[in-house]
């Protein structure tokens, strides 16, 4: 049974196409976040003003957020190939930018602001294109397996890239660390470019009510469904509270509170995608949680414990224990709330939920962004910031756990989907 599980792992790579693509997602993915390692720690050696570094992650953000949906349009109507192309090869050219301005001594910390919104604009276009490449390169039956080794990839790159940038800076400048960016994105480039697609006219199906009824027939469903609500206000207070402080506290910490290089940085940032993939594939071993509902409080106040101490900021080293304990407990909290999403609602909404379950928390990355990045620009500490985004989330955990819809949630009750669909 294991070497015909084996076998049809491999199989996968007898397919010219697949190779490629996943060849072509090996030196994105990694490549973006060598070249993100570079910008932020360039951006905080350019400048003692923290609000333009906390602008940064919000200046990719929302052209991102405003794109999303023309990105999504896009991939159905062209060639998904044409589109990661231009991605890849755009990505490239913006870096190479910041390489000629750092050369020249041009560079200014709105010219990094600029060039992130602009990776903000490629980012929605190539990840719609990319998550809906696989259904025409593989066939149905290997679809899980395939997205299953994209999506391992996608969780090594903020391992990877990291510490390869963080090391690179420390060995050779900046210029090194951006040279190796354009490396990587010019090799999936050109991987990508080899690719054979085959050209179909789809058939639009007939839509018998117009998308702003479905909008709102969406809306109406998670207003009515307890569970679903719920779960739509952790999502709220994780995203709103945490994510602003998380994305910034880690090179804030590792250069103005420990006063380490980039290497500390890698470290810190390390961690936190170690942590992470540790509990993705915890999950994948243990298959289902019998208590999935409990799970995501317990994780939830545990994660805001740890984040009260990571932002107490003690020592380096107790910093990157407790941000490795948040990266474990940040996917024991969203990866069940994902998969109760999708147990209990009706299969003809699910597309409709998941979509403003991904708009609200998307939706609030920028105003987390925002917010933390004016609080910084008046003189708040990222450790307060912290501290207290902790505590927010951690009454959040307390009070869920008088929610019986949550609590209750024990086991998927087949029937009562039967009887929903």
């Amino acid at each position: 049974m294991a070497e015909e599980v084996m076998v049809s792992k491999w199989q996968l790579f007898r397919n010219r196409n697949f190779r490629l693509v996943f060849i072509s997602m090996l030196f994105s993915a990694p490549g973006y976040y060598v070249y993100l390692m570079g910008a932020e720690w360039l951006m905080l050696s350019i400048t003692e003003n923290r609000f333009y570094f906390g602008m940064l992650f919000f200046a990719a953000s929302v052209p991102r957020l405003l794109f999303i949906i023309i990105g999504g349009i896009t991939a159905d109507r062209i060639s998904k190939k044409l589109i990661l192309l231009t991605s890849d090869a755009s990505r490239a050219i913006l870096v190479g930018i910041v390489i000629v301005l750092l050369l020249t001594d041009m560079l200014q910390p709105w010219h990094l602001l600029v060039l992130s919104a602009l990776f903000g604009v490629s980012d929605a276009f190539s990840y719609p294109a990319a998550s809906s490449l696989l259904p025409e390169v593989l066939k149905p039956e290997n679809l899980q397996q395939g997205n299953a080794m994209v999506q391992m990839t996608n969780m090594v790159s903020p391992i990877v890239g990291p510490a390869i940038g963080g090391s690179l800076i420390v060995l050779g400048g900046f210029p090194a660390v951006f040279t190796l960016a354009i490396v990587m994105l010019c090799a999936a480039t050109f991987s990508i470019s080899l690719l054979r697609t085959i050209s179909t006219q789809k058939e639009l199906a007939e839509i018998k009510q117009s998308p702003l009824e479905d909008v709102k027939a969406g809306f109406n469903y998670v207003k009515h469904n307890p569970l679903i609500r719920t779960i739509m206000i952790v999502s709220f207070f994780i995203n709103f509270f945490l994510t602003g402080p998380v994305s910034l506290s880690v090179a804030l910490l590792a250069k103005d509170v420990f006063e380490t290089n980039a290497l500390g940085l890698t470290i810190l940032e390390g961690t936190l995608g170690i942590g992470s993939l540790a509990a993705a594939l915890s999950l994948v071993l243990l298959k289902n949680l019998k208590n999935p509902g409990h799970t995501v409080i317990f994780s939830l106040i545990t994660m805001s414990a740890f984040f009260i101490l990571y932002g107490a900021a003690i020592h380096f080293w107790s910093s990157a224990a407790a941000i490795f304990a948040i990266g474990i407990c940040l996917q024991l909290t969203n990866i069940p709330i994902s998969t109760m999403l999708q147990q209990t609602t009706d299969r003809r909404m699910i597309g409709r939920v998941m979509s403003i379950m991904a708009l609200a928390s998307t939706g609030l990355i920028p105003v987390s962004y925002m917010v933390t990045s004016a609080l910084l620009g008046i003189g708040v500490s990222i450790q307060v910031l912290c501290i207290t985004g902790g505590i927010s989330v951690m009454v959040t955990g307390i009070l869920c756990l008088r929610n019986k819809q949550l609590t209750s949630f024990n086991s998927y009750n087949k029937e009562k989907h039967q009887e929903m669909v």
